[in-house]
């Protein structure tokens, strides 16, 4: 490779090469490891000036007899084995300032035609930004487990094909387990409630479909105690919509279902107490306007009429919370029977036509259609949707009740020419106490269960919900019923 001290062309380009190579290198020659070459990017590491090069690497390292890796590249020369070395940490000065650096080492042996070792080949690749990156991302990882242990949520990642389960520990103590132990799927699906054990294999389908899992159960831990969990997931697929895996967390809501049951019993018991003193006064009431109108006494008659409407409104939003409670506790009865859906509208609408002179009730039915529901729970979904359309809609405005087959199923919908709905809020509309916050709705009346009964009514029923609307266009609630509801 050598002639008279010249360099050949061959090796001028080698040692162009590796001048000009992106990744610190270095060929240590002989027994004394002498630095035949050396680019800029390794005298760098070394901290060394480029008049090393030709120096045994002892003498051009200053104590280089206390340097690791100096004994390491003498095992390779004399031993032959590949070193490697990994995110290795230097210090080293850049712009004026001295940072902590991190490369990937190799040394190896080099050698010629007779397969004798005639020195070492040093790489080093910088992987700074790489360990930097880990380090924050594994920082990040870090503070969400401590976050999350911090709420009391167990969180788990499912394998699907196999059924392996990774999971913390906070999951395995959820479920009443040794959070040392290895759990698996089967062992939790079995702690859960028998009775419960088809909302979440419901909600397990559900979820491979849409790709969300979410439900709320039972479970029963060793002791015989019984405890609520709330599981929500994601389902991660593949190139093909083929399930991969479902990552999810679960969290221990059984101190919450205990304030619920104590919340709906405390509803339950007032509502039901406010009854009787509410009926009595309204008997009074209309007994004081029968004898207004004998004496024809027009202003104790207008004042009596708004006193009944008040007691009215009070007595429906009692049986609102009554009505809450039955469903939240499981308790709300049904007593379904045959009738025709548009003779009741018929009825419903003129009730509310007596009740509120200032807007336009038209109904557009046409034919008997009917169905097999709770009547009473149908009134009540129908004045709730239109007594909602006729709150958020100016005076001497129309609102269209229409109700038609759909397929197998009956369509319901109230129209009005209101205030309309933005689209967050038709994501929340039928949520429990949810109200529309804007200018427009702030002078409103109520508490937000109207439409929160209605959907569960409809629910109940085995139907659906739903509303259409635009801002500033008015709204269009909508409820589609089997035409055979079982």
């Amino acid at each position: 490779m050598e002639s008279n001290g010249q360099n050949t062309p061959v090796t001028q380009r080698v040692n162009d090469l590796i001048s000009q190579a992106p990744v610190a290198i270095s060929f240590l020659k002989g027994p004394d490891l002498v630095v035949e070459s050396a680019n800029p990017h390794i005298l760098e590491l070394w901290g060394c000036p480029g008049s090393v090069v030709g120096m045994p690497l002892s003498l051009a390292l200053p104590c280089a007899d206390k340097l690791p890796f100096v004994k390491l590249v003498q095992d390779v020369y004399e031993n032959g084995h590949i070193h490697y070395g990994y995110e290795t940490k230097v210090l080293l000065k850049r712009n004026e300032r001295n940072n902590l650096f991190y490369f990937d080492f190799v040394y190896k042996p080099v050698k010629d035609a007779c397969n004798t070792i005639i020195g070492v080949m040093v790489v080093a690749t910088e992987v700074t930004k790489q360990v930097v990156a880990r380090q924050l991302l594994e920082d990040a990882e870090e503070r969400l487990r401590l976050a999350i242990e911090a709420t009391g949520i167990g969180n788990w990642d499912l394998d699907l094909a196999d059924n392996d389960l990774i999971n913390s520990p906070r999951l395995a103590v959820i479920f009443g387990l040794d959070p040392e132990d290895k759990i698996n799927e089967k062992q939790l699906r079995e702690i859960i409630h028998p009775e419960d054990r088809h909302i979440a294999l419901k909600a397990f389908k559900k979820a491979i479909k849409t790709g969300v899992y979410l439900y709320e159960a039972r479970i029963v831990w060793a002791d015989g105690s019984i405890h609520w969990i709330r599981t929500s997931g994601k389902v991660i697929y593949d190139d093909q919509h083929k399930p991969l895996r479902m990552l999810g967390t679960t969290n221990d809501i059984t101190e919450r279902r205990h304030d619920e049951i104590m919340k709906n019993d405390f509803i339950a018991m007032a509502s039901h107490e406010l009854k009787t003193p509410l009926t009595s006064l309204k008997a009074y009431t209309q007994i004081l306007a029968a004898k207004a109108k004998k004496i024809d006494d027009q202003f104790f008659i207008g004042a009596l009429e708004k006193c009944e409407k008040q007691i009215n409104k009070m007595t429906r939003l009692i049986y609102g919370f009554l009505d809450m409670s039955k469903i939240e506790s499981g308790k709300m009865q049904f007593n379904p029977q045959s009738f025709d859906i548009n003779a009741l509208i018929t009825e419903v609408v003129a009730d509310n036509l007596s009740m509120d002179e200032g807007h336009n009730l038209i109904f557009t039915g046409g034919e008997a259609i009917y169905i097999n529901a709770d009547k009473d729970k149908i009134i009540q979904v129908l004045n709730n949707l239109i007594s909602n359309a006729v709150k958020y809609s100016t005076k001497g405005s129309t609102v269209t009740i229409n109700s038609f087959i759909k397929g197998k199923n009956l369509k319901v919908s109230v129209k009005d020419q209101g205030i309309g709905l933005k689209l967050k809020d038709q994501q929340t509309i039928f949520q429990r106490f949810y109200r529309v916050d804007n200018e427009s709705t702030r002078g409103s009346s109520g508490f937000g269960i109207g439409l929160y009964l209605s959907a569960e009514i409809i629910k109940l029923h085995h139907g659906k919900i739903g509303v259409e609307s635009q801002e500033g266009k008015g709204s269009e609630f909508y409820f589609l019923l089997p035409l055979h509801v079982q």
